[in-house]
């Protein structure tokens, strides 16, 4: 028999109500962590005095105290797994650090707003999208582990990638190395080559979407989890004329401005775009988003060796060549952007990369490698979700349709 548990009585106040609806401590552990307290204290202590000291034991993060303490109690478990923290907020949803509760594995948890997937027909393409980037399992992308919906609530996990944007580098730095911006675009253009082998676009690229590891490895996020972004032309979007947004879309295709299909060579051109902001510290177009917009329309990516006369012209030709306003003058594939660049790194870059090119620039690639797949990879601690994924994107399809 088990030793009996004594009972665990809290006091009737606002903030420990909300702690014990929330499900985030349970109530042994709680007992235990008011061990010292009496009674009384817990009665009429300050509530911050006793998050503080929930927080100190680590049994609450900061981010769920302060939720708690403004009275808020739900929205902190999603299925198996545990919302830590705020990452940050998009244009498709809101990215939480979470924790897969059984393992204790930290993930990237996106929420998808209710408004997002109201459109049957748009929501099933987003399926479609997850469902075909969880497939993917390469170096250079952040690997999508689940896809679940509690109460009305959908959510995609992700993947944590610790390591900081480009954006964030940019605003450390300014500016890039010709090196490391090479590297980037090296490496981004290998997993766009992935995505683009199975019919996925990934519509978002720009420094946010772009983490770099202490090493200069990449990492690029949100694949698969851009089918909802909003129109950049939508009457509604109320923020059209703030600096936040026009920064926001900064980085998009003519393309897409002007409402017509995108392929994969579309990324590339954001891929461009984003590359010169590397070089030079500033937007290929600046200004709010409509002067933005239009500007792209009929002007190429200027050659960032203007702000920045020491560029060797291998990068205006590189910047040229990804940011054309037709995309019949863009490289055709991301394959075309590796063999370019490759010859401008180390050999050694790239075998760690697990890629073999040609060294001459003007060399064309051989049919088995134009046709080769770059090297999977295991996630590290893989969890049980990957291995039921798909059975949950079914079910997802099943509940919507009957909705």
């Amino acid at each position: 028999m088990e030793p009996h548990q004594p009972t665990i009585r809290l006091p009737e106040t606002a903030f420990l109500n909300a702690l014990q609806r929330s499900g985030l401590i349970p109530l042994p552990i709680l007992g235990r962590a008011f061990a010292n307290f009496s009674f009384k204290q817990l009665l009429t202590l300050e509530p911050l005095h006793l998050a503080t000291h929930l927080v100190r034991l680590k049994l609450l993060t900061k981010y769920q105290a302060m939720q708690l303490l403004n009275g808020r109690s739900g929205g902190f478990l999603l299925g198996r797994y545990k919302i830590l923290e705020g990452i940050r907020q998009d244009r498709v949803g809101i990215v939480f650090l979470a924790e897969e509760i059984d393992s204790h594995q930290k993930v990237s948890v996106k929420v998808i707003p209710s408004n997002r997937v109201s459109e049957s027909e748009a929501f099933t393409t987003f399926l479609n999208e997850v469902k075909t980037a969880a497939g993917i399992h390469h170096s250079s992308i952040a690997q999508i582990l689940d896809l679940g919906m509690l109460s009305g609530t959908y959510y995609v996990v992700s993947e944590l990638v610790e390591a900081p944007t480009l954006d964030d580098l940019l605003i450390r730095e300014g500016t890039l190395s010709v090196n490391q911006s090479v590297e980037i675009a090296g490496q981004v253009a290998l997993g766009l080559a992935q995505a683009h082998a199975v019919g996925l676009l990934h519509r978002d690229i720009k420094p946010q979407n772009i983490a770099i590891y202490p090493n200069h490895r990449t990492k690029l996020l949100d694949l698969g989890l851009t089918n909802l972004l909003d129109d950049p032309w939508q009457q509604n979007t109320k923020r059209i004329n703030l600096e936040e947004y026009a920064l926001e879309i900064a980085h998009i295709p003519p393309e897409q401005t002007a409402m017509v299909d995108m392929d994969a060579r579309s990324d590339l051109y954001s891929l461009g775009s984003t590359l010169y902001s590397a070089l030079t510290g500033q937007a290929a177009f600046p200004g709010l988003a409509l002067q933005s917009m239009a500007a792209r329309q009929t002007s190429d990516i200027p050659a960032p060796s203007k702000v920045r006369p020491e560029l060797p012209p291998f990068i205006d030709k590189l910047i040229g060549k990804l940011g054309a306003v037709d995309p019949n003058a863009r490289f055709n594939s991301a394959m075309d952007v590796v063999s370019f660049v490759y010859p401008h790194l180390p050999a050694a870059h790239w075998r760690s990369l697990g890629v073999s090119l040609p060294r001459a620039e003007t060399r064309p690639l051989s049919p088995k490698l134009a046709n080769s797949k770059p090297p999977q990879e295991k996630p590290c601690n893989e969890l049980p979700a990957n291995r039921t994924l798909f059975s949950s994107i079914r079910k997802l399809f099943a509940r919507s349709h009957a909705e």
